[in-house]
């Protein structure tokens, strides 16, 4: 008696990186199926489904001129010229606050500082990271002079993501001062909407709400009886303290530069906006930014 074998491929692993709220991947990472723009995605040979992909490696370099509040609630503005830059490898990421809006992530949480994905499907995504708060103190607004200062210290953060649909996303996430410096926690929610005008151009629309423990807002909302500051004394509670709303819109200019603009409305909400520290409740920010990028 004669019996027979037969042997099975394993299956292609799933090659699309999911964005977290706004999140939308850009045409030039490489991924095996194209973004949503009415069109079918690309045709894999059998040849590449018989070898695991290899790690990507990409990278964006560039600078941003931008004009946002000197405080969370200041009434003065901060106008500013600085580097932008991103480096991916695989599920690992480093790079600045905005530097991963030129990797084409849309709205969503930007992971600034060290970062990698723990966990990824079509549709949902896990990130850890890790990212240097530099903290505030009286130089940066007059009312802040006499108030004990906002210490710099390291934030380990664990956001998540879900797909709604291909153009819908929301997201969460929550960072913790883990350098003990009365950084406190903070957490956040958002709901992002990205729309493919052309195949070079995207618009991402976002809003979202941030919520702190009661050790966050009195180191940034506090005022300490006792001190040096003509400020009335006033001791913040946890909770919601912000909620805002932004628009990004960004154009390849050709396969390796981008240009982009974004801007930002955000609104403190309760103990936060009753703060003595809180001078105009209402806050706008400005971007506009040229970067370099490629991948190998």
């Amino acid at each position: 008696m004669r019996c027979s074998t037969g042997l099975t491929s394993s299956p292609l692993l799933p090659l699309r990186a999911l964005a977290l709220a706004g999140l939308c991947v850009s045409p030039w990472v490489g991924a095996q199926v194209l973004p949503d723009t009415g069109g079918a995605g690309a045709v894999v040979s059998d040849k590449a489904e018989d070898q695991p992909a290899a790690p990507k490696f990409n990278y964006a370099i560039g600078a941003i001129v931008g004009s946002s509040p000197d405080y969370a609630g200041g009434d003065g503005r901060k106008n500013s010229l600085r580097p932008a830059w991103a480096i991916e490898y695989g599920r690992f990421r480093l790079s600045t606050s905005r530097g991963s809006a030129f990797m084409g992530h849309g709205l969503g949480p930007r992971e600034s500082g060290a970062s990698a994905t723990l966990a990824q499907s079509d549709r949902f995504s896990l990130s850890a990271a890790l990212r240097i708060d530099k903290g505030r103190d009286g130089s940066d607004a007059p009312i802040l002079v006499g108030l004990p200062s906002v210490r710099s210290t390291l934030r380990a953060r664990i956001s998540a993501g879900y797909a709604i649909t291909d153009r819908w996303a929301v997201g969460a996430g929550v960072s913790q001062d883990i350098l003990g410096r009365d950084g406190g926690m903070q957490w956040s929610t958002s709901i992002g909407y990205t729309w493919p005008v052309t195949e070079q151009t995207k618009i991402s629309f976002g809003a979202g709400a941030s919520f702190g423990d009661r050790t966050y807002l009195r180191g940034h909302f506090g005022v300490p009886a006792g001190g040096s500051s003509p400020l009335p004394a006033f001791e913040p509670r946890g909770g919601l303290y912000s909620v805002d709303a932004g628009v990004e819109v960004m154009t390849a200019l050709n396969r390796h530069w981008v240009v982009l603009g974004a801007a930002r409305v955000s609104q403190l909400q309760g103990d936060a906006r009753r703060s003595p520290l809180t001078v105009q409740p209402v806050g706008y920010s400005v971007s506009v930014g040229l970067a370099y990028r490629c991948c190998r």
